[in-house]
């Protein structure tokens, strides 16, 4: 029996390894047809910003303004291992907002919009806070459509987690 010595025979190994990851990383972004330009990626942005802007806020007027009426609006979470679902609508969201003592502040960073048309999706990592009171944190998933008015979020879908299941906001906690 020939025994092939051992260096080679992982070398070879982990070059075929590393090939693999480069085509991986060459690959083309299946999205990449998608991507809205710059105007198109800022109105879908501010839309989404003018909905945190009125939970800040608020400002039940500026969320019906970003909002379209029929708007859907579900999460899930999950606490101590269990994970629940619910939903919400545009009204009780307008009361909840309107009627909170503390400002509701949800930030996002790093968000992927993708276009096509008149039908946007922007999906972004958050957190929220009541205040000074970190609450939760996840994933927004919204999706727009471009009317005579501008983009209006149409469904909105989130996830509410704990650290370390989600990141937190990289410029840290809000200035309140």
């Amino acid at each position: 029996m020939t025994r092939l010595p051992l260096l080679p025979v992982v070398t070879v190994f982990l070059l075929g390894a590393c090939a693999d990851v480069d085509s991986e990383a060459t690959s083309p972004n299946p999205l990449a047809a998608y991507e809205p330009d710059a105007q198109a990626r800022a109105g879908a942005l501010a839309a989404v910003q003018a909905l945190f802007d009125a939970l800040e806020t608020g400002d039940a007027d500026l969320l019906r303004s970003s909002v379209d009426p029929t708007v859907v609006m579900h999460f899930t979470e999950t606490r101590d291992g269990r994970t629940t679902f619910g939903s919400s609508t545009l009204e009780g969201l307008a009361t909840r907002i309107a009627s909170s003592d503390v400002p509701l502040i949800e930030r996002m960073w790093d968000p992927v919009v993708v276009v096509s048309g008149s039908m946007a999706t922007v999906w972004t990592p958050y957190d929220f806070y009541a205040g000074t009171t970190f609450s939760h944190c996840g994933i927004d998933a919204a999706n727009l459509l471009h009317t005579e008015e501008g983009w209006k979020i149409v469904a909105l879908s989130w996830t509410r987690l704990q650290p370390p299941a989600c990141d937190l906001h990289p410029e840290g906690p809000p200035s309140v």
